[in-house]
C-alpha cells in the first residue's frame, strides 16, 4: 500500500498500545543512574538512547551505506530524541510534532519538499574505561572528577519527502522550518546536485528550485551545506523519476498531450459524496467524445496511479505493453486501442480507499457525462467500461445500480481485470505482524534532572505506522480482504464480522449488468491450469532470527507488501541498519482449514556500553496468532500474484530470511466469480483448471460471457501482457476472443469429454461430439485402428462407421488446437461389433488360464459387459464337468489330473460376439511333465521350458538358462500356439529340447494359448498374456 509504512520497522516495537515491558527501563536506570549529566554538553548521549538507525554512519560525509530517505531521516531524529541527558536538549521538539510538520508541508502541493537535520551528540570514548575516565561497579557507571569520557560526533541527513516523481520538470524547496539542528552556527550556503547532469546548484532556503530531467529511473540527489566557521557537511538520497516527455511516451499514441482533466462529483451516499479527476483524451482525428473507453482505477491510497501511469507504463496497470508476437516490431496495447478509434476516459478517484458504493456513484456520474457528450456529438457508439482490480468491482456496481434505478448506461462491454469479486488476499501472517507491532508500548528512560520513566506512544513518534494500520482499516480494504484481523498489540485475533461479508453478499445479490445485451468479460491473471505457487500450504514465508536488525526486515519486506495495491517502483537503496533493535519473527502461509500458529514475533534491545556492559532486554513480549479452522489456504493458490522481487531487491542480510517472495493476491475463483458468490468455495476449487477451452460447469460456473486466464503459471496482478492484450483487442473489436494454452499439464483437470455411444455395430454409424467448446476452437479427429472405420469430421463433432474389417476396441481421439503450439488430446474407447467377455487380474491384465484343485466345485466369474443380453459357455476339451447357465459365471469339477479348454461368448445389441478361450488345469497338471513360459516385455522371444518328472513346473527351480539351452528331454514333444480366435501362429513337432526360443516380436499384444503334448498322449494347455 503506502510507502510511508516502511517506518513500521524502525521504532515499531517501542511505542503505543497495551501492557509495557519495564525491563529495559530498569536496566538503563541501573547502568546510568549515577553519571554526571553536566558533562553531556550537547544534551545527547548515544549509549543512553535507542539507536533506531546507525547514527554513526550519517556523519556529514557521503558513503555507500548512508543514503537517506524519509524513513531514515525520521529514525535518526527519533534516535536523538531518546539520547537526551540533562537539561540542554530537554525541550527538543518531540517526534510527533516534527513528523506531522513534514506531512502537513507536503500534503496538497506539487512542490517537492526537502527536510534536513544537523545535530552534534556525544558518545563514550573507545578507551574511556581503560584510561580511567569512568569507573564501573556492578555494571554501574561513575564519572571521575576532572576527566571527560566523551567524544563529540555529528549527525547530518537531508531527504526529499516524496521519492516517486512523474513527469519531466519538478519544483523542489527546503523551508527553513524543516531544518532541525542544535548548532548556533549560521548556514551560509546550500548546494544540491539533482542528478540531472547539471552538477551542484546553489539553492536558497524557502525558495523554489525548478529542475528538469530528460530521462527516467533512479536519480541520486547530493546535498552540500556550508556553515559559518568552515564546517561543510554532505548527504545524499535517491528518487525515482517516472519520466514522461513533454510530448508523451516515445511509442505512445495516447500521449497525454491533448488530454483534459476535470473534476466530476458523484451522488451522496450515506451523507457523503466523493469525486474523481477524470481525464479525457480523444483518439487521433476526433474533435469530440464519440467512442468512449472508460477506465476505472483500483485501490489507490496516495493517488500516485493516474492517467499517465495508465498510458505510459508497462508494469502492472500500464498499457504501454508490446502485444506484437514479432519481437522485432514494437506495437503496444496503447497504439492498438487508439487504432480502433477509442477515446480514453480515465477515472482517478479523489479518495481511492473510500466505500466501493460511494465511488460507484462517481462512475455513474462520469457515465452520465460521457453519454450526454456523445449525444451532443451525434454519436451512437456504446461505451466500453474497463475496471482494474477494485475498479472492476466499482464499475460492476455502478452499471448494475444504474439498471436497478432504470437509468441507461449505454454500455456494450464491461471488462473486469483481475477484480476481487469474491475477495482479495493479503497473508494473515503479514497482517498479524503489523497489528502486533503497532499496538505495543514500552517504558523509555528519561534522565533530565532525575531519572524517570516515559511510556511513549506511537502517535508521538511514528504517525506513518498509524497510517499503515489505517489503510488496512479503510472501507475499501475491509470490503475486499477475505480474511482479516482485529485488535493490536497482544490483543490481535481473527475478525469474523467484517465489511467484506456484508459487501460481498450485497454484490452477489445485485448480480451483473444485463441492459442492452451488454457483454461481461474478465481477465484473470491466475493460472489456466490451477497451478499453485511454488510453496505448500502452511509453508514458511518469513523466518527472522535475532541476528537481524528490525528495520531491515520491515523496510525491505513489510513496506513493499503493504504497497501491494499500488505497486510503484520502490527504491531499494543501501541504507545503514546497524541498530540496537533486534527482531525475531516467524510468518507462515495459511494451512488448509486448520487452526495453526501462523505468526510469532518479539522485539528486544541488544547493545554494549563501554565494550563490556551488556544490555539485552525484551521490549515487546512474544506474541502469537493462529489461523481459523475455516480458512482456506489462499496464500499459495493460483491467482493474480504479488511478487516482492518485482518492486524491491532484497539485500543479502534480508534475502535469507524472506523464504517466499510471492503470494496469491486475487484468487482465480474470485476474479472469475466462480459460482457468483452463491456457492461454497472449498480447497479443491483453488486448484481447479479454469480454462476458456472448458469453462467450468454449473453450479460453480463463471457469470462472465468470456474470460481469459494465463497459460501455465499465475502472473502479476493487473499486468497487461502479449497474450491478454491481444485477447482484449479482439473483444474491443467486437470479436469473441479465445485464448488457451492448456496442454498435457492440465488436460486431466479440464473436464473435457467426448460424448457418444461406447459401442457401434458393424453395420451402423454413430455421432460423437465435444460440448461447451468455444466456436472458434479447431478439433482434429482420428481413430485407431484407422483402417477399421470411415470417419467424417464436422467441426466439434464426428461420425464414425465401422467397415467390417475390424472387431474389438477402437480409440477415438480429438486433438484440440491451443495457442501455444501445443494441443490437448482427449480419447474415448469404442467397442466395435459385439463385445467379448474378459476377466482381469488385480493388475489390470487379462486372465486366460486357471489352475484348480481336484474334488471341489470351483467358480469362474466374468464382469458383465454393458448391454449384455445372453451368455453362452462351451467345453471344448478336457475330462472335467462344466456347469453353466445363461449367466456371467460357471462352475467346474474334476476328480483326476486333467486340462482342457472352455469358450465363453455373449450376445448384445450387435449380436453374438467373439469367443473368449479359457485354459483350465486340474490337479498336478496332467502327467509326468510340465512346462512354463517366460518373456520380458522388451524381449523379442518367448522361452518355453519343458520340465519332466514329478516336479511342479510352477514352483520348481531349474538350472540357469545357459546350462539348459542344449539339454535333451527323455521323450519327444509337440508345441502348438494359437491366438484368442483359434488361429495357429506357431507349431512344431517331434522336438527333444528342454528349452525352445520362439520369436514373438511380430505378434500383436493379446491372449494366446500354448499346448504342449508328448509321445505318451499326455498334453497340457496354458493361457499366455502378451
Amino acid at each position: 500500500m503506502k510507502k510511508l509504512l516502511v517506518f513500521i520497522g524502525l521504532c515499531i516495537a517501542f511505542f503505543y498500545g497495551n501492557a509495557q515491558n519495564n525491563s529495559y527501563y530498569n536496566r538503563m536506570q541501573h547502568i546510568f543512574g549515577n553519571i554526571d549529566k553536566t558533562k553531556v554538553t550537547t544534551g545527547y548521549l548515544k549509549e543512553f538512547g535507542i539507536r533506531f538507525n546507525e547514527v554513526e554512519a550519517y556523519n556529514g560525509a557521503i558513503a555507500s551505506d548512508n543514503l537517506v530517505d524519509k524513513t531514515q531521516w525520521q529514525s535518526l531524529y527519533s534516535s536523538l530524541y531518546t539520547m537526551r541527558v540533562g537539561t540542554v536538549a530537554q525541550n527538543m521538539t518531540n517526534p510527533s510534532t516534527v513528523f506531522n510538520n513534514l506531512k502537513t508541508q507536503q500534503t496538497g502541493t506539487k512542490t517537492y519538499f526537502l527536510a534536513a537535520q544537523y545535530y552534534t551528540y556525544q558518545q563514550y570514548k573507545a578507551n574511556a574505561y581503560t584510561n580511567g575516565d569512568v569507573t564501573v561497579s556492578n555494571d554501574r557507571i561513575y564519572d571521575v572528577a576532572g576527566r571527560n569520557p566523551y567524544d563529540t560526533k555529528t549527525v547530518f541527513a537531508v531527504t526529499p519527502l516524496k521519492t516517486q516523481l512523474q513527469g519531466h520538470t519538478f519544483t523542489f524547496k527546503l523551508p527553513s522550518t524543516m531544518v532541525y539542528t542544535n548548532t548556533s552556527a549560521a548556514l551560509n550556503q546550500i548546494q544540491i546536485d539533482f542528478g540531472n547532469g547539471s552538477g551542484y546548484q546553489t539553492v536558497a532556503l524557502n525558495t523554489a528550485k525548478s529542475v528538469t530531467y530528460t530521462s527516467g529511473g533512479v536519480k541520486t540527489l547530493k546535498y552540500k551545506f556550508v556553515y559559518a566557521g568552515g564546517t561543510t557537511l554532505y548527504s545524499h538520497s535517491k528518487i525515482w523519476v517516472d519520466y514522461i516527455a513533454p510530448q508523451g511516451g516515445p511509442m505512445a499514441r495516447f500521449d497525454g498531450a491533448g488530454a483534459n482533466t476535470e473534476v466530476i462529483t458523484g451522488a451522496v451516499w450515506q451523507g457523503v459524496a466523493n469525486a474523481a479527476n477524470v481525464t479525457i483524451e480523444l483518439a487521433e482525428g476526433h474533435t469530440e467524445l464519440t467512442k468512449p473507453l472508460i477506465v476505472v482505477e483500483g485501490f489507490d491510497p496516495d493517488g500516485s496511479f493516474n492517467y499517465r501511469s495508465f498510458i505510459d507504463r508497462d508494469d502492472p496497470g500500464g498499457i504501454e505493453v508490446d502485444i506484437n508476437p514479432d519481437p522485432a516490431i514494437l506495437y503496444t496495447l496503447n497504439e492498438a486501442i487508439e487504432d480502433e478509434d477509442y477515446d480514453l476516459v480515465f477515472i482517478d478517484f479523489v479518495n481511492g480507499t473510500d466505500f466501493i458504493q460511494r465511488n460507484a456513484l462517481v462512475v455513474e456520474a462520469v457515465i452520465d457525462t460521457v453519454n450526454a457528450r456523445k449525444t451532443a456529438a451525434g454519436s451512437t457508439e456504446q461505451n466500453v467500461v474497463l475496471g482494474m482490480s477494485m475498479g472492476g468491482l466499482i464499475a460492476r456496481y455502478a452499471l448494475r445500480d444504474m439498471e436497478i434505478k432504470s437509468e441507461t448506461h449505454d454500455t456494450k462491454l464491461y471488462i473486469s481485470h483481475d477484480a476481487p469479486h469474491q475477495g482479495a488476499n493479503v497473508p494473515l501472517a503479514y497482517q498479524a505482524m503489523v497489528r502486533h507491532l503497532v499496538g505495543e508500548q514500552i517504558s523509555i528512560p528519561v534522565f533530565f534532572s532525575i531519572f524517570n520513566i516515559n511510556v511513549a506512544d506511537i502517535s508521538d513518534h511514528i504517525p506513518e505506522l498509524e497510517e499503515g494500520l489505517a489503510l488496512l482499516q479503510t472501507p475499501a480494504a475491509q470490503q475486499m480482504l477475505v480474511y482479516q484481523l482485529e485488535g493490536t498489540g497482544d490483543g490481535v485475533s481473527v475478525d469474523n464480522s467484517t465489511l467484506f461479508h456484508t459487501f460481498s453478499t450485497g454484490l452477489s445479490n445485485m448480480g451483473y449488468p444485463t441492459q442492452g445485451n451488454i457483454r461481461n468479460i474478465a481477465i484473470a491473471n491466475g493460472s489456466e491450469c490451477g497451478t499453485p505457487l511454488g510453496f505448500d500450504a502452511y509453508g514458511t514465508l518469513v523466518d527472522v532470527n535475532e541476528t537481524i536488525d528490525l528495520p531491515k526486515v520491515v523496510s525491505h519486506m513489510v513496506l513493499p507488501l503493504l504497497n501491494i495495491t499500488n505497486p510503484l517502483k520502490y527504491l531499494s537503496s543501501v541504507f545503514s541498519f546497524d541498530t540496537d533493535i533486534k527482531a525475531q519473527f516467524n510468518l507462515r502461509a495459511l494451512p488448509n482449514q486448520q487452526s495453526q500458529q501462523i505468526y510469532k514475533g518479539k522485539i528486544f534491545i541488544r547493545k554494549e556500553v563501554l565494550g563490556f556492559i551488556i544490555i539485552h532486554e525484551d521490549l515487546i513480549d512474544e506474541e502469537t496468532v493462529n489461523s481459523s479452522s475455516s480458512m482456506l489456504p489462499l496464500d499459495n493458490a493460483g491467482g493474480g500474484v504479488y511478487n516482492i522481487d518485482t518492486f524491491v531487491t532484497l539485500p543479502p542480510e534480508v534475502n535469507a530470511f524472506v523464504l517466499e517472495r510471492e503470494f496469491n493476491f486475487i484468487p482465480t475463483f474470485s476474479s472469475l466469480d466462480i459460482g457468483s458468490g452463491t456457492q461454497t468455495i472449498n480447497a479443491g476449487d483453488l486448484a481447479k483448471a479454469y480454462s476458456p477451452l472448458s469453462p467450468p460447469p454449473a453450479l460453480k460456473n463463471t457469470p462472465f460471457h468470456n474470460f481469459f486466464t494465463n497459460d501455465i503459471t499465475s502472473e502479476q496482478h493487473i499486468q497487461f501482457t502479449l497474450n491478454n492484450g491481444n485477447w482484449l483487442m479482439d473483444e474491443l473489436r467486437d470479436t469473441s476472443a479465445y485464448f488457451s494454452c492448456a496442454s498435457t499439464t492440465c488436460t486431466g483437470t479440464l473436464g473435457l469429454r467426448i460424448s457418444g455411444p461406447s459401442q457401434v455395430c458393424t453395420s451402423s454409424s454413430s455421432n460423437y461430439s465435444i460440448s461447451s467448446l468455444p466456436s472458434n476452437v479447431t478439433v482434429n479427429w482420428s481413430i485407431n485402428p484407422s483402417g477399421g472405420f470411415t470417419i467424417t469430421p464436422n467441426g466439434h463433432s464426428v461420425t464414425i462407421t465401422p467397415n467390417g474389417l475390424f472387431a474389438g476396441e477402437g480409440v477415438l481421439t480429438a486433438s484440440i488446437d491451443t495457442d501455444c503450439n501445443d494441443s490437448v488430446e482427449i480419447t474415448k474407447t469404442i467397442q466395435t461389433g459385439a463385445q467379448r467377455p474378459i476377466i482381469y487380474d488385480s493388475n489390470g491384465n487379462q486372465v486366460a488360464s486357471f489352475n484348480f484343485p481336484l474334488y471341489t466345485w470351483e467358480s469362474i466369474t466374468f464382469s458383465t459387459p454393458p448391454g449384455t443380453l445372453e451368455w453362452e459357455w462351451e467345453k471344448v476339451s478336457g475330462n472335467f464337468t462344466l456347469m453353466a447357465n445363461n449367466t456371467n459365471y460357471a462352475q467346474v469339477y474334476a476328480s483326476q489330473n486333467t486340462s482342457g479348454i472352455v469358450t465363453v461368448r455373449i450376445r448384445d445389441n450387435c449380436g453374438w460376439g467373439p469367443v473368449t478361450f479359457l485354459s483350465l488345469s486340474f490337479g498336478s497338471g496332467g502327467g509326468g511333465f510340465g512346462f512354463r513360459t517366460t518373456s520380458g516385455s522388451s524381449s523379442p522371444s518367448l522361452s518355453l521350458e519343458i520340465i519332466e518328472g514329478d516336479t511342479n513346473p510352477n514352483t520348481s527351480k531349474t538350472a540357469t538358462s545357459s546350462s539348459i539351452a542344449n539339454e535333451k528331454t527323455k521323450g519327444t514333444y509337440a508345441i502348438m500356439i494359437a491366438d484368442m480366435y483359434g488361429a495357429t501362429i506357431f507349431k512344431v513337432q517331434q522336438i527333444k529340447q528342454k528349452r525352445v526360443d520362439i520369436k514373438k516380436d511380430k505378434w500383436p499384444k493379446g491372449i494366446y494359448f500354448v499346448r504342449v503334448s508328448n509321445n505318451k498322449g499326455e498334453a497340457q494347455t496354458k493361457g499366455l498374456n502378451l
